[in-house]
């Protein structure tokens, strides 16, 4: 075995690794399991985005997966030629040459769609997208055809069919192995769901929602508005909160309104809801009062759900709002006041009544265009219901 082939291999070994990392990545996001990755870095700059958008599938199978197992297919043939286990011929070298050339062709496509299309750069992808001219460059001097050697490519139908049949069966292998994880990880049963809870949202009743009671995300569609009703101590308000921020990397225009619905009969509207220590009713009126006072609500409250561990059975929130007053640069003692403000404890109610009257029967509870959009805290269910408005 040649370096120039030791370094092809261990290239290919980076970008077949590379790949299973996207894989993980791609799939985790799609199960809302991701939280911010190492390779988000920014608005332009964010691997979370670039897995949501449309062209991170090929007929439901992951690029990355189609990648990964090409790779492997084109490392296979490099190692077994190295090894001696396969004749090194003309037809090898160009089986090979032309594997890498296409796969750096790929690359600039996807690359090109990243930037025109998508206007995302995913880092990690960009990485793929290096290693495969670096592979190319290294392949094509590593299996160097000889011109004196005899080329004729019928003998890929008859001699070397197995080349062709190793081309083949990639979309084949790619294919199963994306289905044995969907089917692994549940996936194929929301992917059963989703078109049933779209269907219900598209058939579903338009409610008086007042855009202007709760919390902004400043989006500026007004095509697309999504209002979560949600209670700061609900655990798959927590998820839901998780689920929007990864949503909202690849749709900062959407317009997002989070409506505090505290559950917690001091503060809610709601009569026949028992009442608790307040403590979730003090969190609503710090998130609002935030919003109030300094346009900070929807940085507050992204906090507050990311400490709900910490503070979910504590009912003195004042550290709590010491540290986020610190951090986001707010009035502690202005905030802690107008949260406990009978003016902020009509509010409440008045937000609480208005999602009683849109059949709020928990929390969270999402609706998208006024209409309830059921299971709308799962990220295919509400990616699916937006980009069929959008």
């Amino acid at each position: 075995m040649t370096k120039k082939q030791n370094l092809l291999i261990i290239s290919l070994l980076v970008t077949t690794g590379l790949f299973i990392y996207l894989t993980v990545h791609h799939y985790a996001i799609k199960l809302g399991l991701g939280g911010d990755s190492f390779c988000s870095v920014s608005a332009t700059m964010n691997c979370d985005a670039a897995a949501l958008s449309s062209y991170a599938e090929l007929f439901n199978i992951p690029v990355s997966i189609l990648g990964g197992v090409f790779t492997l297919f084109l490392l296979g043939f490099v190692a077994n030629a190295g090894l001696g286990w396969i004749q090194n011929s003309v037809y090898l070298k160009n089986s090979v040459r032309a594997m890498l050339v296409f796969a750096a062709l790929v690359s600039f496509v996807m690359g090109f769609i990243s930037l025109v299309y998508v206007k995302v750069i995913c880092p990690v992808c960009v990485a793929t997208y290096v290693f495969s001219i670096i592979n190319l460059a290294l392949g094509w001097n590593a299996f160097n055809t000889d011109s004196r050697e005899k080329f004729d490519i019928f003998n890929y139908f008859t001699t070397y069919r197995s080349h062709l049949i190793a081309f083949i069966l990639i979309p084949v292998f790619s294919w199963v192995a994306a289905g044995m994880i969907q089917e692994n990880y549940g996936l194929n049963e929301l992917k059963k769901m989703v078109p049933e809870k779209v269907a219900q949202w598209r058939g579903g009743f338009e409610h008086q929602l007042d855009y202007s009671l709760g919390i902004s995300n400043k989006g500026t569609s007004t095509k697309v508005v999504i209002v979560e009703y949600a209670d700061f101590k609900c655990p798959h308000c927590r998820d839901a909160s998780k689920t929007f921020q990864t949503f909202l990397k690849a749709n900062p225009d959407v317009h997002v309104i989070m409506k505090p619905y505290p559950l917690d009969g001091i503060c809610n509207f709601e009569e026949k809801m028992p009442k608790g220590d307040g403590s979730r009713c003090i969190l609503a009126g710090y998130a609002m009062c935030a919003e109030k006072l300094s346009q900070k609500g929807w940085e507050v409250q992204e906090w507050l759900f990311s400490k709900q561990d910490e503070f979910i059975a504590a009912t003195d929130l004042k550290p709590f709002l010491s540290d986020f007053s610190k951090q986001f640069g707010l009035d502690a003692v202005a905030i802690g006041a107008c949260a406990e403000s009978s003016e902020t404890y009509d509010l409440l109610k008045k937000i609480t009544a208005e999602g009683s009257k849109a059949q709020v029967s928990g929390t969270p509870t999402v609706y998208l265009n006024r209409k309830k959009l059921p299971y709308g805290n799962i990220l295919e269910v509400l990616k699916t219901a937006v980009n069929e408005v959008k």
